[in-house]
């Protein structure tokens, strides 16, 4: 039995120098104005909402993932917010605009932003 219907994941990853990031494209904004909806449209008892970080997807944020149906959105702007609570969250139609269907693209993509962060990190490190 699960505590909740839904349960989003929000990235909410700030990432230093200007490096492409959710919180740099406008996902506390998005966050705040989807507590908000879920307040105003009666979910809160029924979508639990967590701040998380990078979903590896940096580039085409702000992203968040639905779970336990695993739909994963991207580029999510604050007029979305409306939509997406009361087609998918209320209604059970995930939003398709907004959706990452091709799951090997997917998972491709979240690899590859992985390896640059690690490179990227590795680099620091050897420069101190």
């Amino acid at each position: 039995m699960e505590p909740f219907r839904l349960h989003v994941y929000a990235c909410q990853q700030e990432k230093p120098g200007g490096a492409p990031c959710c919180s740099a494209r406008g996902s506390a904004a998005v966050l705040d104005a989807l507590r908000k909806e879920l307040a105003a449209q009666g979910l809160m008892g029924e979508v639990q909402v967590t701040t998380c970080g990078s979903l590896g997807m940096c580039e085409r944020g702000p992203n968040m993932v639905v779970y336990p149906e695993g739909v994963w959105y991207s580029g999510v702007q604050v007029a979305d917010v409306p939509e997406l609570v009361r087609e998918h969250f209320r209604n059970g139609r995930p939003v398709e605009r907004l959706v990452n269907r091709d799951a090997a693209a997917l998972k491709t993509e979240i690899e590859e932003n992985r390896a640059k962060a690690m490179a990227a990190l590795r680099a620091a490190q050897q420069g101190r």
